[in-house]
């Protein structure tokens, strides 16, 4: 699923989000190079992004799913395994706030609004 997936929506990616998420990193990095703000930003933007889309091939997954067996328990489980998805990399910026800054895991859990725009069947 997830080849597929990548297959059909390879040229939409390369050509929308790789530029988004380079171009948010690399103003990250030049900000981070500038002292304004830490590493911080940047690693809880890339864990954010990391997460976002699991938990978007997550969510496309449950809709095969319930397509194909129409068992609502098996989707009602992989909703709550989305919503873990997304609160993982929040729990891990609140008890490792040094290294992993909160506000770089908003940001980064932005971009995932843009993913089902770009990607589609």
């Amino acid at each position: 699923m997830l080849k597929n997936l990548l297959e059909k929506n390879k040229k939409r990616m390369l050509i929308f989000l790789l530029p988004i998420v380079a171009g948010i990193v690399s103003i990250l990095a030049v900000l981070c190079i500038f002292e304004i703000v830490g590493y911080s930003w940047i690693t809880g933007f890339i864990i954010a992004i990391t997460f976002g889309f699991i938990s978007f091939i997550c969510l496309r997954f449950a809709i095969d799913k319930i397509v194909d067996d129409q068992n609502v328990f098996t989707f009602i489980f992989l909703a709550i395994l989305r919503i873990g998805m997304y609160m993982v990399p929040f729990l891990i910026s609140i008890y490792l706030s040094n290294h992993i800054n909160p506000i770089g895991v908003v940001i980064g859990f932005l971009i995932i609004v843009i993913f089902p725009v770009i990607i589609k069947e």
